[in-house]
């Protein structure tokens, strides 16, 4: 039997080939798993990102509530000194006319 170069060519190439194949799609098997890990990382980091932001302009209208709730009350115990205050010199001022008009 003689050595045929063309078959032996051919089967080598082909074993080549075949080779050359199943390395590309393990890498591309690879290559597609850490790219869903990585989606699957940003898809984590911006949802607590997003989550983080929500708290903390929740937050954020809570102080801003108990500030404003904390402005009436502190506007309302002026009022009332204020009004205490004008019924005394209303009372002052009656005292004084009935005392001059005697």
């Amino acid at each position: 039997m003689k050595f045929d170069a063309t078959a032996a060519g051919f089967l080598l190439s082909s074993v080549c080939a075949a080779s050359g194949w199943v390395v590309w799609w393990q890498n591309k098997i690879k290559f597609d798993k850490e790219i869903a890990a990585r989606d699957a990382a940003d898809s984590a980091t911006k949802a607590y990102a997003a989550k983080r932001d929500f708290e903390h302009l929740r937050n954020n209208q809570k102080d801003i509530s108990t500030g404003i709730t904390l402005g009436f009350d502190e506007m309302e115990r002026r009022f009332d000194d204020l009004d205490r205050d004008v019924l005394d010199i209303k009372t002052q001022l009656t005292i004084l006319n009935a005392t001059e008009h005697k």
